[in-house]
């Protein structure tokens, strides 16, 4: 995402997270805070409406879980994304 390729990051995390079903189970995350993350940021500028309140949803409660703060996809980045960017 942070490059600028936004639509390949969105199937990455949705892959991650066994959305896509395109990858096999053993190699699915369904609960992995920084695929949620990364996926909420890039539903939340299109304005999507119908799968981003359960996904903030699973994210709230991620967080919650999470021994660090997590503010972003990946550990690498220190800024969170502009949301005009995100996932266009």
């Amino acid at each position: 995402m942070q490059q600028g390729q936004f639509g390949e990051a969105e199937a990455i995390y949705r892959d991650d997270l066994g959305l896509s079903g395109r990858i096999q189970r053993c190699a699915q995350h369904p609960d992995n805070v920084r695929a949620l993350h990364g996926l909420v940021e890039c539903l939340q500028p299109r304005g999507e409406e119908v799968e981003l309140p359960p996904l903030q949803t699973k994210l709230a409660i991620a967080l919650a879980l999470a021994d660090i703060p997590i503010t972003s996809s990946c550990m690498c980045r220190t800024k969170a994304q502009p949301s005009a960017n995100c996932c266009h």
